[in-house]
């Protein structure tokens, strides 16, 4: 992987859709978009997020914000080689904790019918989806990408333009050549998260 070439703190976005005012940048950008190496643990775990916060707060819970069929955002759809418009099975969920949204996540499916590899998703209800990600063994992953301060639609991700970074990962996970784009939004951990601005 192509190191990305940075000035203060990111120099041309990596992945950049257009009409997106934000950009994603690849694994090894990370030590330059946020500088708190507590937060960095936490990006780089690539166990389950859920498993790691109720290490934190035992009474962490699933709340799903909203779930079906509907247009993914454009850059997921770029991610994914959507077309403008085209469905895609759509979970929108926060990881709450100690009652406060620590987590906010989007899970998106594209080409979603009855034989999708991915069809147990529909049935998780407030189950976490790393149950389902992390007892699958022929699973393939890719490696992580970052944006900062992006805007997302839902209304408790939007309460995170009160706090001043906010990070955002994703990756995408293969089961049965059928793609799954998980994107996390890390929004209050503890310790706090101060992360480098972007110019992006």
């Amino acid at each position: 992987m192509n190191e990305p070439r940075l000035t203060h703190p990111l120099d041309a976005p990596e992945s950049a859709t257009p009409g997106v005012g934000f950009s994603w940048h690849t694994q090894a950008a990370l030590p330059q978009i946020c500088r708190d190496p507590a937060v960095q643990r936490w990006a780089l775990e690539r166990g389950s997020l859920t498993r790691r916060l109720r290490q934190h707060w035992p009474d962490t819970r699933v709340q799903v914000l909203s779930e079906g069929l509907t247009p993914p955002l454009p850059h997921e759809a770029q991610c994914l080689g959507l077309a403008t418009g085209e469905a895609a099975w759509v979970r929108c969920v926060c990881l709450v904790g100690g009652d406060q949204a620590r987590i906010y996540a989007r899970t998106v499916i594209p080409r979603w019918h009855a034989q999708n590899p991915w069809v147990e998703v529909q049935r998780l209800g407030d189950q976490p989806l790393g149950e389902l990600l992390f007892t699958l063994p022929d699973l393939e992953r890719s490696p992580f990408e970052w944006a900062l301060n992006a805007p997302w639609p839902d209304a408790v991700a939007r309460a995170s333009a009160a706090l001043p970074h906010v990070l955002a990962r994703r990756c995408t996970f293969v089961r049965g050549h059928a793609p799954l784009l998980l994107t996390e939004v890390f929004l209050q951990l503890t310790p706090p998260t101060p992360c480098a601005s972007s110019s992006a």
